[in-house]
């Protein structure tokens, strides 16, 4: 019994010492990071709007991102400005068309031009305002097929161009705002009259059940790549 006693406490206090001694042992050290100082000198460049240049002990899958941010990065204050720039060239460009030109026409040209160049001149002006107002939201649902027909018999007696117009004979309802809707399709038909040679525009309207498409068409040659391209660019022409 003694000797069991004896032995129990030994074991416990070698157990406590090896326990001393391994707390004692220092960890281990682990490599530096490689990525970090490289990581931490491109993020401090560009913050101030630059990629920064490759250090020598640079990593190469670092040096592959600094190449790449480098290739295609730019500040998002530059960004705005470069598209705020060329916004106000395609609008004054715009301007330049419709209504400098029709004026200086009407101050060099005899007085049969005043009435033509002034009516140039403020319809380019109610088109630009046109394109500046602010969106409105859709207010309720309307017969697309009684607008359609509305709108088109306007622009006929405007401009004595044809329009043959296909439509189901049961209404096709949409929700839209009213007057943006009827402004914007007689916009299309006067394009498509005036690109068409004044030959016979077609519109079409369609309803598939969860959706209402209004195709209008002309007879002209159609649009090039780039225009098709740029055809959400308001002031390109």
């Amino acid at each position: 019994m003694t000797v069991s006693v004896f032995v129990a406490a030994l074991a416990a206090l070698v157990a406590l010492a090896l326990g001393w001694v391994l707390g004692r042992r220092p960890e281990p050290e682990l490599p530096p990071d490689p990525y970090a100082p490289a990581l931490s000198r491109m993020s401090a460049s560009l913050r101030t709007g630059e990629a920064g240049g490759r250090e020598p002990d640079e990593p190469v899958a670092i040096s592959d991102v600094r190449d790449a941010v480098a290739s295609s990065w730019v500040p998002v204050d530059a960004s705005r400005e470069d598209a705020l720039r060329q916004a106000l060239g395609r609008i004054a460009a715009f301007l330049g068309e419709t209504v400098e030109a029709p004026l200086r026409a009407v101050r060099d040209g005899d007085g049969e031009l005043l009435r033509e160049g002034v009516d140039r001149a403020l319809g380019g002006l109610q088109d630009l305002e046109f394109f500046l107002r602010e969106p409105l939201t859709p207010d309720e649902t309307h017969n697309l097929v009684a607008l359609l027909q509305q709108v088109t018999r306007e622009f006929i007696a405007d401009w004595e161009t044809a329009v043959r117009f296909s439509a189901p004979a049961f209404p096709v309802r949409a929700h839209i705002h009213r007057a943006s809707f009827l402004d914007a399709v007689y916009l299309l038909l006067h394009n498509a009259g005036h690109f068409g040679g004044r030959e016979t525009v077609d519109v079409t309207v369609e309803d598939s059940g969860d959706e209402a498409r209004v195709t209008i068409r002309d007879r002209g040659p159609g649009f090039t790549d780039e225009a098709l391209e740029r055809a959400r660019d308001l002031f390109y022409t």
